[in-house]
């Protein structure tokens, strides 16, 4: 996605990392959550986690930015697009872009959220995902919310300009904008938008909070 924060243009599609720089703690979360029906995974960047979630889930949706998804960029030591990438090599998986997401229909028993709501700069745009999770989650299924609590950068990204949970930064290069969501903050946003935490702990630098459907609307009648 692409911002213009208090004069600032911000490209948080540079932040998406490649499949070398994958955490070995979401990694082992992934494959030790178990097999599930559907996976969606919600700000995909460059396909981090695609070949763990596709071993667990039967099909997986993979979700970003217009820009992100159809943009020519090196995935996987392949000179293509993330849409096309995922047409290619992964058989009933399909990417869906963020800008029409509103219009899916499709439910999810895992829903993951990885070192995305420390990209989005913007209130609105922040609000608006973690609704839309809400939405696409199976009655039954598990959102897990990942993101970094510290990290020797977090100092840099201090030398900026508050912003929302995190600054914005600027270098001679680009300006780009980091948020800190610790368990307290990620499970207060998420409570405010009607989710129920299931667990939160954390590994090392990430912090991870399961959440999903208040347990009532599992017993409600159709």
């Amino acid at each position: 996605m692409r911002y213009l924060v208090n004069g600032n243009h911000i490209r948080s599609e540079n932040a998406a990392k490649p499949h070398t720089q994958k955490s070995k703690p979401v990694d082992d979360y992934l494959l030790y959550s178990g097999k599930t029906n559907s996976a969606l995974d919600f700000g995909c960047g460059k396909l981090r986690y695609s070949d763990t979630l596709t071993k667990i889930a039967t099909t997986v949706t993979f979700v970003d930015s217009q820009i992100q998804l159809s943009r020519r960029q090196v995935i996987r030591g392949e000179q293509t697009s993330v849409t096309e990438f995922v047409s290619k090599n992964y058989p009933n998986c399909k990417t869906i872009p963020f800008e029409t997401i509103q219009n899916h229909q499709e439910l999810y028993s895992l829903i993951t959220c990885t070192n995305v709501l420390s990209a989005i700069p913007c209130k609105d745009t922040l609000n608006s995902v973690i609704l839309t999770i809400k939405k696409l989650l199976s009655i039954d299924g598990i959102a897990v919310f990942i993101n970094q609590h510290r990290s020797s950068y977090f100092k840099k990204f201090e030398s900026g300009q508050k912003h929302l949970n995190g600054y914005i930064y600027s270098n001679k290069k680009s300006t780009s904008y980091y948020g800190i969501f610790n368990k307290a903050v990620t499970q207060d946003l998420l409570l405010e938008h009607g989710f129920e935490i299931v667990k939160s702990w954390c590994v090392g630098e990430s912090t991870f909070v399961e959440a999903r459907s208040p347990s009532e609307a599992l017993f409600s009648e159709p």
